[in-house]
């Protein structure tokens, strides 16, 4: 055997490859992971695919009529198809009827029939059929049914669901209880009667399952657990040895306070918390050039890390996420406007604001409540207490908040050659933007002033008298631009803005009859005020119009032909203030008069620009926006929104349709939760600053549950409810409801600290159990729900990553700031990704990095060969192995010579690899053979050394924790 082959098979490192446990080709989930999706797919289903369904589909296709034998409004009417079977292959969209119908891609095969659906709900429907066409179950109707009124059904569920309940902590059982139902031994080796509150309800709950618990975790075990979970970095081998060494009774206590203090605990349980508030850096495809970057959305970041190394009570979390803009901070405590980036630094959606405000919704109430208030957009929440109108209070509360024009700061700018260079740079690139804008104000305005009459006519031609059907706003030089169009209409109806004597000639000729224009028009004519022009008169009279068009058109050219002559005079005499001919500049100030559509402000310009202009003036906006996105000087500003002069009054959107308009509903609180603020209106403003205080209030039974169960979850793998942002009716129970209730009212009496409550955890005999499995324990327990030992997780990305940069010695831990690209091998934490929702890098998809278009409770957890294929073959590891082999270099030459120095040279050189890497001191067998491996045989691609660094940092030991 080789002795590459002999280290690798060393028993005592256990150094099978990473991310190769599972097969090759197959990505494997657990059963969490399965619900989550699950949670994800109904949401599209819901909030994307029923609403099509239901707008397009149902008419003809639901309980009133079944054309083809089809109806689309029940999952197992959908299950079983039409006449000719289903119409769906779930996973294949070209084998499924339904997306060729709605395609057009057959001819004798065509839905909806009158007109071929907009792409982007076909591209919805494919989406959901290449996803597995998954429609949530759904009782069937031969099933009995008890008819309740929506209020009855809200009302029952409010006295019968577990959530809604008061948080009611209940006494554990006491140490006499369970010596009695565990016995003494098994009561002592679980801290006997130091036993903490948590152990004593978990000690039960094994009791009640036939279970004991795991012995107590070693040193070495608790402090790269304890490191691992508060900061996402490993210990250095001198701080675990200093641990190992500690015989204080406090020593680990010791240990968890001095990692809450670290400032990199609050980078680790951001990163947690910006899965849940879907953190981006862009915004998500935008038309015609616009900007995606948000300049900004790093502050959000930064104010969560800061919140949690501050130990910011968790209620007050709430409301600065919510409404940081109404708290009337001081100067100095303006930095918690940043906050709101929670509501602000989700997709755009194209800019629809229909679905910007689901979205703001969605991160709500899941994020802080653990409900699925969106699934109530198009109708009543199929399983929760949620009426349609509770969702349509809160999208009131949202529609009557906007985001401001200009941001706020987040402080005073410091004075610095950055912050100077800073603004020289963006007024730089705001100055191209003005010379443009203002050239192209220059060119429109020469272009609608030689253009008059084609405007002037399709004015004409779109009176009701004159219409006949839709008049596209074409000229007979091209497209119209159509603010331009509305600018005209506006103008000439308002005789106040438009009274000179032209346009009321103008208006006399439009009261005509169109039948009897021809012979009254000279009529006209004659009375026409002396101030109308000879020239214009004359020309009408000669052209003898047929109708208000044929005029306009004359009309038109006179003014077009002014224009032209007043072009020509001023090429040769450029100090030409006006036209010599009397008429000739009565007519030209008719086109240059201040408030006629042909004279244009800056503003105006911007308005007018096509889409081709368009795309040039956002290009050069971006331009400004990217000195903001990059620049090291530029200060912070907090992504606030604040409220609406006028308040939006709410109402329900019928089948989510916006032009299907139903009852009026007040903005308020959730009606399930009415308990928490009376169920009054909200009646300041938009509402936002009385929603955030009913979910930060100590009444709300949810909001102290659900992040106790999020802190559990990031703590032991899997939450005591393992639905985290699903609390809900098809949300799962809690494993432990008395423990879930105690340590949500322990958190409330302790201020919301979230520090206190992770102390409590980790301190407990239940956090400190061993991960070693056993055969009887699992089989009456294989998902740890009884919590009989610490399970044993594999890193997620963001931890891995930083790792082995810290053990190459490479990692930046400066803590904040702009967001980098961590895939071109940037070497700060993973959490300062830069996350481009339109290009999201394969790197972070690969390692189940989440989507950040929708609040996120749980991570994918799949074993796919990318990830041991980046491990073993990229750049950036290959780096970080040569850099921790260079750390591993003697500083001097071994003394001596001969074989026996040169092994004890290895040797040294073998252990401080292993110090590096791992932490500990390598076995004996383990430096046998790593000292065999790196004795050089022949010429390699690699160093023998980084070959060895290399396997270590793809150890199963160095990306698990136990």
């Amino acid at each position: 055997m080789s002795p590459r082959r002999r280290f690798l098979a060393a028993r005592p490192l256990a150094v099978v490859l990473l991310f190769v446990t599972a097969p090759f080709g197959v990505s494997t989930a657990t059963p969490q992971d399965k619900t989550a999706t699950s949670a994800e797919q109904e949401k599209y289903f819901e909030n994307e695919v029923r609403p099509l369904l239901v707008q397009h589909c149902v008419e003809c296709h639901g309980p009133d009529d079944q054309s083809g034998e089809l109806r689309l409004d029940r999952h197992d009417h959908f299950k079983r198809g039409g006449g000719s079977g289903p119409v769906v292959v779930p996973g294949d969209v070209n084998a499924s009827r339904l997306i060729r119908a709605i395609g057009y891609q057959d001819n004798d095969l065509q839905m909806p029939p009158d007109s071929k659906l907009p792409e982007e709900a076909i591209h919805v429907l494919s989406e959901w059929v290449r996803r597995g066409a998954y429609w949530p179950e759904e009782a069937t109707e031969t099933q009995p049914t008890v008819n309740l009124s929506p209020q009855e059904h809200l009302e029952a569920q409010r006295q019968s669901h577990w959530s809604y309940q008061p948080i009611s902590p209940t006494d554990p059982p006491t140490i006499a209880e369970l010596a009695t139902r565990v016995g003494q031994e098994q009561l002592d080796a679980f801290g006997g009667d130091g036993m903490t509150t948590i152990d004593r309800f978990v000690l039960a709950r094994l009791a009640e399952g036939g279970l004991a618990p795991n012995p107590r975790a070693d040193r070495r075990t608790l402090i790269h657990r304890a490191y691992h979970t508060l900061l996402g970095l490993p210990p250095t081998y001198e701080q675990v040895e200093a641990f190992v060494a500690d015989e204080q009774p406090d020593a680990f206590a010791r240990l968890v306070d001095r990692l809450l203090d670290n400032p990199h605990y609050g980078e680790r349980w951001a990163r947690h918390w910006l899965d849940i508030a879907r953190y981006g850096d862009t915004k998500g495809y935008l038309a015609g050039n616009m900007e995606t970057r948000y300049p900004y959305a790093f502050t959000y970041r930064d104010y969560v890390i800061d919140a949690f190394n501050s130990d910011k009570p968790f209620d007050q979390f709430v409301i600065e996420q919510l409404a940081a803009d109404q708290l009337n901070l001081a100067d100095d405590a303006r930095s918690a406007l940043a906050a709101m980036g929670f509501l602000t630094v989700g997709r755009r959606f194209m800019n629809r604001q229909h679905d910007i405000i689901d979205d703001q919704i969605d991160v709500v109430t899941r994020g802080f409540l653990g409900m699925s208030v969106a699934c109530a957009r198009c109708h009543d929440h199929k399983y929760d207490a949620i009426p349609t109108a509770d969702y349509y209070s809160l999208y009131g509360v949202f529609a009557s908040s906007e985001e401001p024009a200009m941001l706020p700061l987040l402080g005073d700018p410091e004075p610095s050659p950055q912050y100077d260079a800073f603004l020289k740079a963006k007024a730089e690139k705001q100055q191209e933007v003005d010379q443009w804008v203002e050239e192209r104000r220059q060119g429109i305005e020469n272009e609608l002033r030689s253009r008059v009459a084609d405007y002037l006519v399709y004015i004409a031609k779109s009176l009701p008298q004159y219409s006949k059907g839709k008049v596209q706003p074409q000229g007979k030089r091209g497209a119209l631009r159509l603010p331009a169009v509305r600018r005209w209409q506006d103008y000439l109806l308002k005789p106040s803005e438009s009274s000179l004597p032209v346009w009321e000639l103008l208006r006399q000729l439009a009261a005509l009859p169109p039948e009897t224009f021809a012979n009254e028009a000279a009529a006209v004519y004659q009375q026409a005020k002396p101030a109308v022009p000879e020239r214009l008169l004359k020309a009408l009279r000669e052209a003898q119009p047929k109708s208000l068009p044929d005029a306009a058109q004359v009309v038109g050219d006179q003014l077009e032909a002014v224009y032209g002559r007043w072009l020509e005079a001023r090429k040769k005499d450029e100090s030409l203030e006006q036209m010599p001919d009397a008429d000739d500049e009565t007519l030209r100030q008719v086109l240059w008069s201040a408030n006629a559509p042909t004279t244009l402000d800056t503003g105006q310009a911007i308005a007018h620009l096509d889409q081709a202009e368009r795309g040039k003036y956002n290009q050069l906006l971006n331009g400004v926006n990217g000195v903001s996105v990059t620049h090291p000087g530029a200060p912070g500003r907090g992504m606030v929104m604040v409220d609406k002069s006028n308040p939006v009054e709410p109402v329900i959107f019928r089948r989510g349709v916006p032009g299907n308009r139903g009852d009026r509903v007040p903005r308020r609180f959730l009606q399930v939760l009415s308990h928490v603020d009376g169920g009054k209106p909200f009646q300041h403003g938009s509402g936002r600053l009385e929603l955030a205080q009913a979910i930060a209030d100590p009444e709300n039974p949810l909001t102290a549950r659900v992040i106790v169960n999020r802190v559990w979850q990031h703590q032991f793998g899997e939450g005591l409810v393992r639905t985290p942002s699903d609390f809900g009716i098809r949300g799962e129970l809690p494993t432990h409801p008395e423990l879930l209730d105690h340590l949500a009212a322990e958190l409330i009496a302790d201020g919301w600290s979230i520090k206190r409550l992770q102390r409590r955890i980790m301190l407990s005999a239940t956090w400190q159990q061993s991960s070693h499995t056993r055969p009887d324990a699992i089989e009456t327990d294989p998902e740890n729900r009884l919590l009989w030992h610490m399970p044993r997780r594999r890193m997620e990305f963001e931890p891995l990553r930083d790792r082995l940069l810290a053990v190459a010695g490479r990692l930046d831990e400066s803590v904040g700031g702009r967001s980098v690209m961590i895939h071109q091998d940037a070497t700060r934490r993973a959490l300062y990704a830069y996350i481009d929702r339109e290009d999201l890098p394969g790197l972070l998809a690969s390692f189940d990095l989440p989507s950040p278009d929708a609040s996120q409770a749980k991570r994918a957890k799949t074993t796919v060969p990318q990830q041991a294929l980046y491990l073993m073959n990229s750049g950036f590891v290959i780096e970080q192995a040569k850099a921790l082999a260079a750390r591993s270099e003697p500083e001097s030459p071994p003394a001596g010579g001969g074989d026996d120095a040169s092994n004890k040279a290895a040797a040294e050189r073998i252990k401080q690899l292993y110090h590096l890497a791992l932490a500990r001191d390598p076995a004996p067998a383990e430096l046998d053979v790593a000292i065999e491996f790196v004795t050089p045989e022949s010429a390699a691609t690699l160093d023998p050394w980084v070959q060895l660094a290399q396997v270590l940092l793809l150890s199963n030991e160095f990306a698990f924790v136990d």
